[in-house]
């Protein structure tokens, strides 16, 4: 149980979140999401998290490059339309990741650290870990607050990431556009993301919505600032999913493909992590490293896990919990609607989460930007299936810096 380390601060205040520009965060069906607790975990615990999410980025990658050698792009995942950009990206645009999210269970104390899944594409939860979590040390009792650290460079990590992808196009102006699908928590996450850009170097740095940016095969991506004004971006960072524009927007998939094999443009990130973040890529790695101590077994049947019965089924592309379910000794228990029902399953053995007393699970999450890991945050439900009504939880490490 992790009841002896959590921490009563209180949520942050309604001020504090409308300075920062967060008040969605907490407003509304928002306002228990952060949770009044945070957790203290030890040295050990964060540099065994590092350390695996390290590992577990080069395997992903040995992954990736086993699939393109082999060409086994339908067991991984990705449809035809994809294939060309996914592996021009994984053959030219190595070191271009600007960042990504490893999600675990366990690693708190009594259950063993496992990967649930990597987010290398898309990725939430970063205004809660770079803006409110530094803040919750500030709300610790007084005896505690001095001193008193995380593991959590999110900010400078992304600034780190993108300074390296502007060092890899010297020739580039350095203009980015940042856009999503309209969701408020899109723009959240953008913004952050935006201004690390900014610390970075980037001069000209916009935000506007998908359906607004232009795409032309020969001349690249632009946005319409006033009538018959256009403005050119060598750089765009996404806030949406590879996989939704091949399956959902085929023309775009089109138009992308030959912007960035033109060199028209830089998409961050890149289309190599939509292998990266298709769940079908975890056999791969499961085969590359059967020992690893990370993997959880996984499969694209239940036949191919061990004869407990009990595994977790979710879509290659599925978010949020979304047509999850779990099931033990072979029958289901837990389960969630959702969007995403039409894609392919991946058969996961069932993991232990590092649990509280009232039944609640942890789930742990590595930020890595690019390689590097570079922030831990953690979510809490009461459930295994970890959805959008989870509480996020920050944390503290036990002791001083020495």
């Amino acid at each position: 149980m992790v009841d002896d380390r959590l921490i009563e601060v209180g949520r942050p205040s309604p001020r504090f979140m409308r300075k920062h520009g967060l008040s969605w965060f907490s407003e509304g069906e928002n306002e228990d999401y952060f949770a009044p607790e945070i957790l203290s975990v030890t040295e050990a615990q964060v540099e065994h998290f590092r350390t695996q999410a390290a590992s577990l980025y080069e395997l992903a990658w040995r992954a990736a490059r086993h699939v393109r050698e082999r060409q086994l792009w339908a067991a991984a995942g990705i449809p035809d339309n994809a294939v060309e950009l996914v592996e021009y990206s994984l053959r030219e645009e190595a070191g271009l990741h600007l960042a990504g999210r490893f999600d675990f269970a366990g690693g708190l104390g009594r259950a063993p650290l496992k990967l649930l899944e990597f987010n290398a594409d898309t990725f939430s939860l970063a205004p809660e870990t770079a803006t409110v979590m530094p803040h919750q040390l500030e709300l610790l009792p007084r005896r505690q607050r001095k001193g008193a650290r995380q593991y959590n460079n999110l900010l400078s990590g992304l600034a780190h990431s993108f300074r390296r992808i502007l060092n890899h196009h010297p020739n580039r102006h350095p203009s980015l556009l940042l856009s999503g699908m309209g969701h408020e928590e899109d723009w959240l996450n953008l913004e952050l993301i935006a201004m690390a850009a900014r610390q970075a170097g980037f001069r000209d740095v916009e935000l506007m919505v998908l359906e607004k940016v232009i795409f032309s095969e020969d001349d690249g991506i632009f946005i319409e600032p006033g009538p018959g004004e256009y403005q050119q971006f060598d750089f765009w960072f996404k806030m949406v999913p590879w996989d939704f524009i091949a399956f959902e927007e085929p023309e775009l998939m089109g138009l992308l493909t030959r912007i960035v094999t033109k060199d028209l443009a830089v998409v961050l990130n890149p289309a190599s992590t939509m292998l990266l973040q298709s769940k079908a890529l975890l056999p791969f790695m499961q085969e590359l490293a059967p020992t690893h101590p990370a993997l959880l077994r996984s499969g694209r049947s239940p036949e191919e896990l061990p004869g407990t019965g009990s595994y977790v089924a979710k879509p290659i592309f599925g978010r949020t919990g979304n047509n999850v379910s779990i099931f033990r000794h072979g029958k289901a228990v837990q389960s969630n609607e959702g969007d995403y029902g039409n894609f392919p399953m991946l058969y996961q053995e069932l993991a232990r989460f590092d649990q509280d007393v009232d039944g609640d699970c942890y789930q742990p999450s590595i930020f890595t930007a690019g390689a590097e890991p570079c922030a831990l945050c953690l979510r809490r439900q009461d459930g295994l299936i970890v959805d959008d009504d989870a509480e996020f939880v920050g944390h503290v490490i036990e002791g001083k810096e020495r």
